[in-house]
């Protein structure tokens, strides 16, 4: 669920030519990717490595349950009711906007709840982590919840512009005030995980003001039976496939090493997931964004068929992939003690493990987004079930035996498995198809 959520751009398969994404969403875009690299960098220093590596578990908490929980929208289903919006006249829009935010408001309720009652339970299983911390990890994730929204609104406006700004400004006011708590005397990861809260606070609100100027809110009219039935079909979420996701992709193994190993070595490892976790998102929106609207814009090559465009793309994102992370294997080290310090060499073992299941993750978002296409298969379901249990079976003794680097690889076994299924299964999909459409003709 995951990995087809990282592949942003590839939504259906065209053999048209591509025209090139505005540049001004691409510019704004890539400054805030640099400012949330800058904050990250300056949080590793100022908080050090085992306050950092606290911050950055409580953070995955907070954000990991929402899918399995069955709060908020997935990506996908943003995408899905943007486009459902997008064919909507602007006061049905608005009340399409009113809809989600009152669902929307529901959610924030169970969460808010769940986490108060989990908090205290949560903070005795792991001493190392108070229950004031998780509770406040958990206030940066309730306005997320409510720009998904706002977010899914400007996006079926086809206000892209806005939404890269919106990006820019949130990523800037979370600089800001991460520099104005590192000034602040007492405890200082109560105070920017504050800080975090405050700033989605204000990015939601000037998003929700964007959504105030563009539609006619006064004149919204209340959605359909019928399209309140369709939206709701929409944003339905099944439990099991999130959960699974969570185990094989969202890093489900932390867990287990919160509660066997100290927060430093969770951290370093929450911080080498991640790191890889962004490149498998990264490498596919690089090669759709920039580098296959460059190929057909100057007709290098053209997809003859699904099958032709599967092969393709998968060489090009192998080769992408592969390019990457051998160079990030190799200079790892001088860059983490260049840009994090020495305290945090002790992640490159795990570092490098993570990124070879880089590689495959990256491949998989190919299979994956082809897969969802289609009908559900409950092949590839078993599978991930069955690969999931597997993997929570096989981490638990490596991480007794070896630890984080335990953990990171059977994180890395798994991931390259399940990869590995879905890009086999979408090929015999897909060349089955190719054959079907052959006899027929």
């Amino acid at each position: 669920m995951y990995i087809r959520q990282s592949w942003q751009g590839l939504k259906k398969l065209s053999f048209s030519r591509l025209n090139l994404p505005g540049f001004w969403s691409k510019g704004l875009n890539g400054c805030a990717l640099l400012v949330n690299l800058a904050t990250f960098l300056f949080l590793a220093h100022v908080l050090g490595s085992v306050s950092f590596a606290m911050y950055l578990f409580l953070q995955w908490l907070a954000g990991v349950s929402i899918p399995i929980l069955g709060l908020g929208m997935s990506a996908l289903n943003s995408r899905a009711v943007a486009e459902m919006q997008s064919r909507e006249s602007p006061p049905m829009i608005a009340g399409i906007f009113y809809f989600l935010w009152s669902r929307q408001h529901r959610h924030i309720l169970l969460y808010s709840l769940i986490y108060l009652i989990g908090a205290f339970p949560l903070s005795w299983l792991w001493q190392a982590f108070s229950s004031e911390q998780i509770l406040l990890a958990s206030l940066g994730t309730l306005p997320l919840l409510l720009s998904n929204v706002a977010g899914t609104t400007l996006r079926s406006l086809r206000r892209a512009d806005l939404l890269a700004l919106l990006q820019l400004f949130g990523a800037l006011v979370t600089l800001l005030l991460m520099i104005f708590a590192s000034q602040i005397n007492g405890q200082p990861l109560e105070g920017f995980l504050l800080a975090f809260a405050l700033a989605q606070t204000l990015t939601l609100m000037l998003a929700v003001f964007c959504v105030i100027r563009l539609l006619p809110l006064k004149q919204a009219l209340q959605p359909g039976l019928f399209l309140k039935e369709r939206l709701m079909l929409t944003l339905k979420q099944k439990w099991s496939p999130f959960m699974l996701d969570a185990i094989i992709w969202q890093r489900g193994e932390l867990l287990l090493l919160a509660s066997f190993c100290p927060p430093v070595e969770v951290g370093l490892y929450a911080l080498s997931a991640q790191c890889c976790t962004l490149l498998i998102t990264w490498i596919p929106a690089l090669f759709v964004h920039w580098l296959q609207p460059l190929l057909f814009r100057y007709e290098v090559y053209r997809y003859r068929s699904h099958y032709d465009a599967f092969v393709k793309i998968s060489c090009m994102i192998i080769f992408m992939s592969v390019f990457l992370c051998v160079l990030l294997s190799l200079f790892c080290p001088a860059l983490i003690a260049y840009c994090l310090g020495a305290d945090y060499l002790p992640m490159v073992k795990m570092l490098r493990i993570l990124l070879l299941a880089s590689v495959f993750g990256s491949l998989g978002t190919v299979s994956l987004t082809y897969l969802a296409q289609r009908q559900p298969l409950p092949l590839l379901h078993q599978a991930t079930l069955v690969i999931a249990i597997g993997k929570v079976v096989l981490t638990l003794p490596l991480i007794l035996l070896w630890g984080a680097t335990g953990a990171a690889f059977a994180s890395m076994l798994a991931q390259c498995i399940s990869a590995l299924f879905a890009t086999i299964l979408c090929h015999q999909v897909l060349r089955q198809s190719e054959q079907t459409k052959g006899v027929l003709r």
